[in-house]
Order: C-alpha cells, then sequence, then structure tokens
C-alpha cells in the first residue's frame, strides 16, 4: 500500500528553525548536541517507549528514527532547509502516529522571534 503525503511546500519553506525548536521542545524532545554549527540533533528522553506502529519497523533502515532523531538546520539560508526539514516533518510525524501536514501546521502556528 503506498500514501502519499502533501505538504505546502511554501509553508515549509517559511518555517524558521525558531518555530521548529519551539515545537519539538513543546513536544518532549531534547537537545542533543550540535551536529555542526549548521545544525542540531533532537531525541526523545531516555527510556520511553517505542509507539506501537513503530515497533514492526525491521532492525536495519535507512535512518535512525528511535530513539526518536530528527536532525533540525539552524538557518534557512541552507540549500537543502526545505528537503532537511521536510524530512524532519516525516520522522515527527511517523513518531507521533499522525499527519505531516498537521505537524507542519503545528510548527507554523508557533510564534516567529522578534
Amino acid at each position: 500500500m503506498q500514501q502519499y503525503v502533501f505538504l505546502d511546500s511554501t509553508a515549509v519553506e517559511q518555517l524558521t528553525p525558531s518555530q521548529v525548536e519551539s515545537y519539538l521542545e513543546n513536544r518532549g524532545w531534547t537537545k542533543e548536541e550540535m551536529e555542526s554549527p549548521s545544525s542540531q540533533l533532537w531525541v526523545r528522553p531516555d527510556g520511553e517507549t517505542l509507539p506501537d506502529h513503530l515497533q514492526a519497523l525491521p532492525d536495519r533502515r535507512p535512518y535512525r528514527i528511535w530513539p526518536g532523531y530528527v536532525r533540525a538546520l539552524t538557518s534557512t539560508h541552507f540549500r537543502d532547509y526545505a528537503a532537511s526539514t521536510t524530512q524532519l516533518l516525516l520522522v515527527v510525524a511517523l513518531f507521533e502516529h499522525r499527519l505531516a501536514a498537521h505537524v507542519l501546521a503545528d510548527m507554523a502556528a508557533r510564534p516567529h522571534p522578534a
């Protein structure tokens, strides 16, 4: 069964790193480390149970999804900002068992920094 994800590319491009950070912090993600000056790694709290819908994933997969790993860019000026943010939205939506479009809407609803 194929599933298609439709995201408003303009909304993804307009999402700011601070909106992403605010959402992740509010939903219980923890900033683990700076991967580089351009990105941050976020994880779920240690010991958190794997959601039921992710337990069927094979042990080998192309991206670390558990223990809830996502990479967020620190600036919208990077060429791959939209693609990287889209990937983050998909992983967060998978973890939260929500539609990526709903995660995007919730992130976009967060205030922009002054």
